[in-house]
């Protein structure tokens, strides 16, 4: 049986306390923190770290993106799977939004297809999804076109929702379903 943690140049691990430099390091980079929440960006410090973390423990899943090495895992980013305020009667709605933050450094590589392609086959399989999906900033055009080449539809475009570099933008809503997913999916 394959490792259901594993895709092919990545493996995906839980975010332990050791993460916290990590973590830091992925919320001091302003552009990329801008990219992830609708926050005013304000500097991150060490104290943030076990926040996050708390965060992340609320989540169906999180997991940090490693690079497989057989000698040692490097850390490129995390991926995220969370209930989308589903009341506790309201389970048998079966969806969940994701989120990704992949460093800088190592953006433009393919892993972030990779990490949403493994989240995609984690939830449609693992957890019986029958819908994922994911916001992202009108700003954030290579995110878009990854999501649009993976088969996400967009769903909505939620007018002027968030300020970003001295104007408003648009925060857009993409989503794929399960019957969707099935049909682009190549996995035996």
């Amino acid at each position: 049986m394959a490792n259901m943690f594993k895709s092919e140049r990545l493996t995906y691990r839980a975010i332990e306390e050791s993460d916290d430099p990590f973590l830091v390091s992925l919320h001091q980079d302003p552009e990329a923190y801008q990219n992830t929440v609708p926050w005013l960006p304000v500097p991150q410090g060490k104290k943030s770290a076990p926040q996050h973390r708390e965060h992340f423990e609320r989540c169906m899943l999180a997991a940090m993106i490693c690079i497989y090495d057989a000698a040692e895992d490097t850390p490129i980013g995390l991926v995220t799977m969370k209930d989308t305020n589903i009341p506790p009667n309201g389970k048998h709605i079966r969806h969940a939004k994701i989120g990704i933050n992949i460093k800088r450094e190592y953006q433009g590589r393919g892993f972030g297809k990779e990490a949403v392609k493994w989240l995609l086959h984690w939830g449609f399989r693992r957890a019986g999804l029958h819908k994922i999906s994911l916001t992202v900033y009108e700003y954030n055009t290579s995110a878009i076109k990854l999501y649009e080449k993976l088969g996400f539809v967009l769903e909505a475009r939620l007018r002027d929702e968030v300020w970003h570099d001295g104007r408003f933008w648009e925060d857009y809503i993409y989503s794929m379903l399960e019957d969707e997913w099935r049909q682009l999916d190549k996995t035996p």
